[in-house]
């Protein structure tokens, strides 16, 4: 039986290009071959405004037929925000106002419409790299060559920063002791985030990012609401960085790094991702992964309790699933360092200079 494993990676050097899109079609304001800036506008594209439905029968208390004799504005007309659209008098007096500034665009069955003004949206690098191709009034494919990380779990947020070390071991935790006001505008990085306290304390301070190895349960649904990125290396949980993840990160610390915490499961995998920007060396590539099965020999890191984090070679594979941990290895060889892993639970590194990891199992 093959097994071909999705994967992550780490890698100190490598080349990345990513795509940066408008909302609709616009204009694009940079060329081929320029060099771009996170923070540069690459693009810019009018996207329609929103709709907003009024129930003017319910707020004036009132039959939906009876609705027009109380308006005070007609379709076409133009309003601000806070807009009387209908008034009844008398002892009950009641007033319905515009939600928000817009064109009345309709009214009926005891509603009214209001349509927002078109906005103009403007969509800035994110990468510091060169402009590989642009895409005709779509948007434009970065390159960028750096160290590359990609993660487990991210809150959907993208930034950039000063990546700033806070503590000294992967498995040591982020406290707020450690985040001050000169934690403003870095991105810190830390071994675990299980601290609400702390994750407070950095939405104070302004920080631009966080990046640690997981993130306890229960501060998921806060940490996904944080005004920046949030990228967990090993997931969800309170698990420590990756040895190979933290010594990469913290070989990188004061320099800046893009964080980007999108990601997607399902057939279209999208991993969050960090980025260290680095000088490209002579014939440095796009990292390709391997579309051989896992085979004897591979490096591997597991990505699932109980021994999460921790990499070592394929040495056998069981014959069932049902094989528990910590069994010593067919081979007959099994030493204290060799571990019975479900296949489900490891991950591939091909060579020394980079680690493939994966969260689950495809049979070929």
């Amino acid at each position: 039986m093959r097994f071909y494993l999705p994967q992550t990676v780490i890698s100190p050097l490598t080349i990345v290009r990513k795509e940066r899109r408008l909302p609709g079609r616009g204009d694009i304001l940079v060329r081929e071959g320029d060099r771009v800036e996170p923070v540069q506008v690459i693009g810019r594209a009018t996207v329609p405004g929103e709709f907003r439905i009024v129930n003017l029968s319910q707020t004036l208390g009132v039959p939906r037929r009876a609705v027009r004799r109380y308006l005070k504005v007609k379709p076409g007309q133009e309003v601000r925000k806070g807009d009387v659209l209908a008034a009844r008098g008398g002892l009950a007096r009641r007033v319905c106002r515009a939600p928000i500034e817009g064109t009345v665009t309709g009214i009926g069955g005891g509603r009214l419409i209001i349509e927002a003004p078109p906005q103009v949206v403007e969509v800035r690098a994110n990468y510091p790299g060169v402009v590989k191709r642009v895409l005709r009034e779509e948007g434009v494919i970065i390159q960028i060559a750096g160290a590359l990380i990609q993660g487990a779990w991210g809150n959907q947020q993208e930034g950039f920063g000063v990546l700033r070390l806070l503590t000294d071991a992967r498995e040591k935790p982020l406290r707020v002791r450690m985040i001050d006001a000169s934690c403003r505008g870095t991105v810190l990085m830390g071994g675990i985030l299980a601290d609400e306290d702390a994750l407070n304390q950095a939405i104070e301070m302004q920080v631009r990012g966080i990046i640690v190895g997981g993130v306890a349960p229960e501060l998921l649904e806060k940490a996904a609401q944080a005004p920046f990125p949030i990228v967990a290396t090993e997931g969800p949980g309170s698990v420590p960085m990756s040895p190979r993840a933290f010594q990469l990160l913290s070989t990188y610390n004061g320099r800046e790094a893009v964080v980007d915490g999108h990601f997607a499961g399902g057939r279209s995998i999208l991993r969050p991702e960090i980025i260290v920007p680095l000088p490209a060396e002579p014939g440095t590539g796009p990292l390709e992964l391997p579309s051989a099965p896992l085979k004897t020999g591979d490096m591997v890191r597991v990505v699932r309790p109980p021994y999460t984090g921790q990499t070592g070679t394929v040495v056998a594979f069981f014959e069932h699933r049902t094989s528990g941990y910590g069994e010593p290895c067919p081979d007959g060889e099994g030493d204290s360092t060799r571990r019975g892993v479900p296949h489900h639970r490891a991950g591939l590194q091909p060579g020394s200079d980079s680690v493939l990891t994966t969260d689950d199992r495809r049979q070929g």
